[in-house]
């Protein structure tokens, strides 16, 4: 499930009369990157997001879907932070940062990451478990998809 609500962002342009291209022009980004953010077939990177919410006078937070619960990868996002820099916070090379985002991995040295985002150790936790939950969902909604398309589509 996409963090960014294009839509929303959308909204809002619209709420505060601002064109796309003008948009796109005072953020300092394409006009395609707005266009596609907006439509949601792309997530803009955390300063595409901020630069954005910026131009528009609302908090980051308010480009997000708000329909499930915060996850390590949203925090990070709220920060406007990418993996590289939160693995160089916390002494690890960007690859292992997904990992931890999605719940895999982490638990080790959990304090160090919490601080990294800025809370304490049971909100991280809380948010790690969150991404763990959504992976593990997204898994079997994919297998629920090969045993129908194995099966010829039916649930019979």
């Amino acid at each position: 499930m996409a963090l960014h609500d294009g839509a929303g962002a959308r909204a809002l342009r619209l709420q505060a009369g601002i064109s796309v291209e003008d948009l796109a022009a005072t953020a300092g980004v394409s006009l395609h990157t707005v266009r596609v953010a907006e439509n949601g077939r792309h997530e803009p990177r955390p300063p595409v997001a901020n630069a954005i919410a910026r131009v528009l006078g609302v908090p980051v937070s308010e480009l997000l879907h708000r329909e499930r619960p915060l996850t390590l990868r949203d925090t990070r996002w709220r920060l406007g932070t990418t993996r590289a820099q939160t693995g160089v916070r916390v002494s690890v090379v960007r690859r292992q940062v997904s990992p931890v985002e999605r719940g895999a991995a982490g638990m080790r040295f959990a304090s160090t990451w919490a601080a990294t985002q800025g809370l304490t150790l049971t909100p991280w936790s809380s948010a790690h478990e969150a991404a763990r939950d959504l992976v593990r969902h997204g898994v079997a909604v994919q297998a629920r998809r090969r045993g129908k398309q194995s099966t010829g589509g039916s649930d019979a």
